[in-house]
Parts: C-alpha cells; structure tokens; sequence
C-alpha cells in the first residue's frame, strides 16, 4: 500500500476543542438547576398543607401519609396542619409541631437532613461522586494506540492486492 498513511489518528479532538463540550455540558447543568430551584414561585397556603400532608405518616395507620389516609386521626392532623398555616408557621415548625403532639410516634416520612438520618441524603451523592471520580481517574490516561502495520502484514496486503489483480485467489 504505498501513499497510504500509518499510525495516525483521524476525528481526534486537541486543545481546546477538546474541552467545548464539556464546557457546553457544565453550563446546561447549571442552568437547569439554576431554572430548577429559583424559577418556581412559592406555593400557595393549599399547596403547602398538601405537601404537608404527604410528608406527615397517618398516626393510626402507619402505612401512609395522611393525605390519602381517611381516618379521623389523618384528619385531625390535616386540620392542625391548617391551623398552623393560619397561624403564620414554617413547614419546618409545622412538622415539628405534629410530631411533638403525637410522642413515641415516627410521624414524618421525610427522614431529617441531620444526624445519623443525614446519611440517607447523603451517601447517594457520595456514591455518585465518587463513581465519577472513579471513571474519570480511569480513563483521564486513556490514549488510543496508533495502529501501526509491521512489515509482515505489508507483504501480506500486496501479496493479496497482486493476486486479486492476476484473478487469482490469494
């Protein structure tokens, strides 16, 4: 094969072309979550008493939240969550507030963003991160090798080239 090039890379990036779509890709990141948490107004006095309710577990039936539980402890719950609202709470106080009148009892579903309850939220991201770390330590020193064709298989692809050229097999 004369004329032809060996031990090349075609359709590889270098410089700073490399790093554009990475750059592109941070930058949609951020801004989806910047859209994500800023852009939404705040919720209205229903919105926050349903999110409420999702949030508080049915103090008789254990198994759900008391938004879609009917007994009269849910509503009781959903009628103090009301009166909190009124009253001017945050959700945090409101949530609080339940569980200091029903003692003994695990009422909320939400597992707290502190303590031993912490590591619920927080070891996903640590797994995350850390798989990314992992993949990008891994394959930051990858390098394609340039294929380079010996001698060998030179002779072999003209001996080939020739005998398909005779009509003959090679």
């Amino acid at each position: 094969m004369t004329g032809a090039k060996t031990g090349t890379k075609t359709g590889t990036k270098s410089g700073p072309a490399k790093w554009i779509a990475w750059v592109a890709m941070l930058v949609v990141i951020v801004v989806a979550l910047f859209v994500g948490t800023v852009g939404q107004p705040s919720p209205t006095e229903a919105e926050r008493a349903q999110n409420l309710a999702e949030t508080i577990r049915c103090p008789s039936c254990k198994s759900q939240a008391v938004a879609s539980s009917e007994t009269p402890a849910s509503k009781a719950v959903r009628e103090l969550i009301w009166e909190r609202i009124e009253a001017g709470d945050t959700d945090e106080e409101i949530r609080d507030y339940v569980a200091s009148r029903f003692p003994g009892q695990d009422l909320l579903l939400d597992p707290e963003g502190s303590g031993f309850s912490g590591l619920v939220w927080a070891l996903p991201v640590v797994f995350v991160i850390a798989a990314v770390a992992g993949l990008v330590m891994r394959f930051a020193g990858y390098r394609a090798q340039p294929l380079t064709a010996s001698q060998e298989d030179k002779s072999l692809v003209d001996a080939a080239l020739r005998a398909s050229e005779n009509g003959e097999k090679p």
